[in-house]
């Protein structure tokens, strides 16, 4: 080529890559169900020739954009593909109307190469949760500055870890000048604070905030005689940049956020770089049996809530209802009174301000206010802030079987209470599940066995607010999910099969567990319990999104032997790396304090295939001894949990759900908005079946393939969503990832409406026998009263209806597809004709279910044990 180079729109002058036409012309022949794909190559030279011919006596001058995409047009028009050619210029109609509506939405008269990574949706999610505004509410920050503040939070501890600042041994060396304890504000570190925009990591600019948590982090570094320098020589490097080498990992943190492979939780994208300067997202606390604990308990808890972290609570150490007071002669009035006082607290502070608070309250099965506890939140009613669940004691299931009265203790005397029939017992805690989605289920002995501190502290009774993370109280974790989706390759351009880059993905996971092991270092976390135990045990929490749309790109059908295959094959993969990583941080950074504490130095793993030698792809038993002689940096480097916010910025299907539906109806005052997944909706293309009439059927088939006649079998069964399986398999799936999992798996088994409390029951025994350690159900449209009133809901969705969007399309006629971005999750197509009954399309009935988003009026799911909306983002819990 004479060219090399190619001017962007924004002026950008980038280099040139023939690929990128190739691409956009298979897109153009796929959407035009044309069979000559495998031309484009060919077609992408003759416009490489022809910008050779026009350049060849222009050699200063650089081809544009709009030149290339021009040359292509006549290029098919000229080679007979007229009908491509239009499809090509649709295309190029669509990109500019993308490129519109997300320089609205950012406010912005360009968008940058960092906004272009991501779909509109997800662009509405960072404007309206983690974007950086002043006091009017005006947006000051673009994605990618978000994203650059966050990878260079994330990466200061490796200034620390620096052999130039690190003392591995932990030697006190010198006086620790400058501060008391490491948590306090300090009049001396402000000089350094007012050095913001003056010191760099290689090309990055070190905030106000990034250097106001480098110092808390130093000086807790120092205070444990880690620190060979003063903070002062520390600065002193920075300025001298002698720690540039370290641009490298900023590059590395960077690059995996904005390539969507890889997303850390809300708090982290939040907090770092900013204000809070707290990345961890799940907390638990300890509630003992007088109202001194219980105060302290609710004072933390909202000091927890305002940094931005869910939190879980153990409620069985409070006396039952109508117990004896000593002090003052009285009777309890029992832990369900209290977790209402921790419910009102949780709907008056806001997370960050960003979100409501989230809570799990938990109850033994043995506790005498446990049959009240199962009933607590009927008809969704109450504790509208709390998910609960019933922690099944070991010595449960051995009343079960032999249909014993089963003994219930009093906490505060250890005496029984009274007896109970196990069968009615565990019958009432499904027939709440069955009409209200809860209680969740959570198996004492499948959560202990594998926990690597059950000897030196005991079991664990609690866990985070979904269920997937437990943790002592005081202990909190980080976590970040792997976008599965984003691995999927094609063999060549004009290849239908794709296959999944392992390479790409074992990198990912080891940039990821160091990524959250540094969250754990430059943490400010709300309270210094918590700080000294997150420390002590490490804990990180790597987990995955995007298996539903990996495994419809795959044609692998998720609820076939093929498909669970490959998710335990994930999940070992997931966990081999990351072990294998913390292993290699262990060696630099030394092991997690409690280490000694732990069965590792036993030899042992904490997940359950670790005992079964056949399952094994990789050498387990190498990581064993490597653990014995290195250590290991993390306790526990595997959690599987919700990705609600995080897979809308990704882009991709929910943690390890299922698709929950082909196609989500919005429906405003203009029309109906179609939200399709956008790998079904390529392959209806290709397959010649996608149209108006085809879309209506599946959406008349709440979203589901199986219905519509004359779509081939083997479609079907590759394109399977969340009701099309069944709750077995849902389990199947569920038990796969926990076989590999160190924590747990914020997932929810599906059942139908017709769904009986028999089979119900039946799932939980299967996932007690699998040795699931938690369970969470929903049966569709089992909540029965809506969280929001009706006058509500039509408020806040009046606001939200007339957007931009609405407003450009309202006088185009016929079917119009309104999005087409790469790997984009969900595609949008619109129907004019299709006028809302309704304002709003919400029933008007004083009483409505919890079945439309009351953000923008579209249709709820119930996944990862939340509830939530697919187009907006809006959910009840975290």
């Amino acid at each position: 080529m004479i060219f090399t180079k190619i001017r962007k729109r924004d002026g950008r002058i980038a280099s040139f890559d023939k690929e990128r036409i190739i691409n956009a012309l298979f897109k153009a022949f796929e959407a035009a169900a044309e069979k000559d794909g495998e031309k484009c190559e060919e077609l992408a030279n003759i416009v490489v020739e022809k910008l050779n011919q026009k350049y060849k006596e222009k050699t200063k001058e650089t081809p544009t954009i709009e030149e290339v995409q021009d040359l292509v047009e006549e290029t098919l028009i000229e080679n007979g593909f007229a009908k491509v050619a239009k499809a090509y210029i649709l295309y190029r109609h669509k990109r500019a109307e993308i490129r519109k509506e997300k320089q609205i939405i950012l406010d912005k008269e360009e968008i940058d190469e960092v906004d272009k990574h991501f779909d509109i949706n997800a662009l509405r999610v960072l404007k309206s949760r983690y974007l950086k505004k002043n006091s009017e509410g005006k947006v000051i920050e673009s994605p990618k500055q978000l994203f650059e503040r966050v990878a260079i939070h994330t990466a200061l501890p490796e200034l620390l870890y620096d052999e130039r600042v690190f003392n591995k041994d932990g030697i006190l060396r010198g006086k620790i000048n400058f501060v008391k304890t490491h948590r306090e504000e300090n009049p001396e570190a402000e000089k350094f604070f007012k050095l913001e925009g003056k010191l760099k990591i290689g090309k990055y600019v070190l905030n106000r905030f990034h250097i106001k948590f480098l110092y808390h982090a130093f000086a807790r570094f120092q205070s444990h005689g880690f620190a060979k320098i003063d903070f002062g020589e520390l600065i002193k490097k920075l300025q001298n940049n002698e720690f540039d080498n370290h641009e490298r990992t900023i590059d590395e943190f960077y690059e995996i956020m904005v390539s969507r492979k890889f997303m850390p939780n809300t708090p982290t994208i939040a907090n770092f770089g900013n204000f809070l300067g707290m990345g961890s997202a799940c907390f638990v606390l300890d509630i003992d049996d007088s109202i001194e604990s219980i105060m302290d308990t609710l004072k933390n808890a909202a000091v927890i809530f305002k940094s931005g972290g869910g939190l879980g609570y153990n409620f069985s150490k409070l006396r039952p209802q109508g117990d004896f007071i000593h002090k003052t002669g009285g009777v309890s009035s029992g832990p369900l009174t209290f977790m209402r006082l921790f419910d009102t607290m949780t709907e008056v502070v806001k997370q960050g301000g960003i979100r409501r608070g989230a809570n799990m309250g938990i109850m033994n099965s043995n506790h005498p206010d446990a049959e009240e506890f199962i009933t607590a939140k009927e008809g969704n009613k109450a504790l509208k802030n709390f998910n609960i669940s019933v922690l099944m004691m070991p010595d449960f299931w051995d009343f079960y079987k032999k249909d014993q009265p089963y003994p219930l203790i009093n906490p505060r005397t250890g005496q029984t209470a009274k007896y109970v029939s196990p069968k009615l017992l565990f019958d009432k805690i499904v027939y709440q599940a069955w009409e209200s989605g809860e209680p969740g289920v959570i198996f004492h002995d499948h959560l202990n066995k594998y926990n690597p501190f059950l000897k030196h502290l005991g079991p664990i009774v609690s866990t985070n607010p979904c269920g997937e993370l437990p943790l002592y109280p005081n202990e909190s974790c980080n976590l970040a999910s792997i976008n599965l989706w984003a691995f999927v390759q094609r063999e060549n351009k004009t290849s239908k099969k794709n296959f999944f880059d392992w390479q790409d993905f074992e990198r990912t996971i080891k940039t990821a567990t160091r990524f959250l092991d540094n969250v754990i270092d430059i943490n400010f976390f709300p309270l210094s319990s918590i700080e000294e135990m997150s420390l002590n045990t490490r804990k990180i929490g790597l987990g995955v999104m995007g298996l539903g749309d990996l495994l419809f790109d795959l044609e692998i059908p998720y609820n076939s032997p093929a498909g669970l295959n490959f998710m335990e094959k994930i999940a070992e993969f997931l966990n081999y790396h990351s072990k294998s990583e913390s292993i290699e941080l262990a060696k630099k950074r030394g092991k997690f304090s409690y280490y000694d504490k732990s069965f590792y130095r036993e030899g042992k793993l904490p997940f359950s295939a670790f005992e079964d030698k056949s399952s094994w792809n990789f050498d387990w038993q190498k990581i064993s001894q490597d653990i014995k002689k290195y250590g290991i940096r993390n306790s526990v480097t595997t959690v599987v949990a919700p990705t609600g916010s995080i897979s809308m910025i990704a882009g991709c299907s929910s943690g390890i759900e299922p698709v929950y539906s082909l196609i989500f109806q919005k429906q405003v005052s203009v029309g109906s908005f179609y939200y399709v997944d956008s790998v079904f909706e390529q392959t209806m293309l290709r397959e010649g079946l996608f149209d108006e009439i085809f879309i209506k059927q599946v959406l008349e088939n709440n979203g589901s393939l199986q219905a519509v006649p004359y779509v081939p079998p083997n479609l079907k069964k590759v394109f399977v969503v969340a009701h099309d399986i069944s709750p077995e398999d849902h389990i199947k799936a569920l038990a796969g990832f926990q076989k590999w999992i160190d924590s747990s798996i914020s997932k929810t088994i599906n059942f139908s409406n017709r769904a009986t409390i028999e089979q119900m029951k039946k799932s939980y025994l299967l996932a007690y026998e699998l040795k699931c350690k938690d369970v969470t159900v929903f049966r569709d449209q089992s909540i029965q009263n809506q969280v929001l009133t009706t006058k509500e809901l039509k408020e806040n969705v009046d606001k939200k209806q007339e957007t931009d969007k609405d407003k450009d399309v309202k006088e185009k006629p016929g079917f119009i597809r309104l999005k087409d971005e790469k790997a984009e999750g969900m595609v949008v197509y619109r129907d004019p004709s299709a006028i809302a009954n309704n304002e709003n399309g919400v029933n008007q009935n004083s009483e409505a279910k919890l079945v439309i988003c009351p953000k923008c009026a579209s249709a709820l799911t119930h996944k990862e044990g939340c509830i939530s909306c697919s187009v907006c983002g809006w959910g009840l819990c975290a």
